[in-house]
């Protein structure tokens, strides 16, 4: 498929561009939560400040996680980009819709398939027992 055929140049520098931006203020991001966390492992502190400073921790671990998993996106995308794959669905392989890649520059899903993939989601969650099913 020919990137040519779907999206001008312009809107694919403009996906370029935004995708860039993101990554930079991804990494950016990830730099300053690196940085708080060791620095507060550096810092003389009490159980009960250890203890906070622990469920912090915790929480700035799983916001790195999540960031650095966004970062991985985006670099895909740009990816994508570069080998003129860009912009069409992983599921169907038609292209993906200009309102969504500019709501989501990293998409890989065209809006049906995205949807379907949630109901999906939705249904299999319903399905399963409940945490506590086994013990009543």
């Amino acid at each position: 498929m020919s990137q040519n055929d779907d999206y001008s140049e312009a809107f694919l520098e403009e996906m370029r561009l935004a995708l860039e931006a993101q990554r930079q203020d991804l990494v950016r991001s990830n730099n300053l939560t690196r940085n708080e966390l060791r620095d507060n492992d550096r810092e003389p502190r009490d159980s009960i400040d250890e203890s906070t400073d622990e469920q912090g921790n915790a929480t700035e671990l799983r916001l790195q996680d999540r960031e650095r998993n966004l970062l991985n996106k985006v670099n895909d995308a740009i990816y994508r980009l570069d080998t003129g794959e860009y912009g069409y669905c992983d599921e169907c392989g038609e292209p993906i819709g200009k309102p969504r890649l500019r709501a989501r520059p990293m998409a890989e899903l065209c809006i049906e398939c995205k949807e379907d993939q949630e109901r999906e989601e939705r249904r299999q969650h319903a399905a399963r027992p409940g945490m506590f099913s086994a013990i009543e």
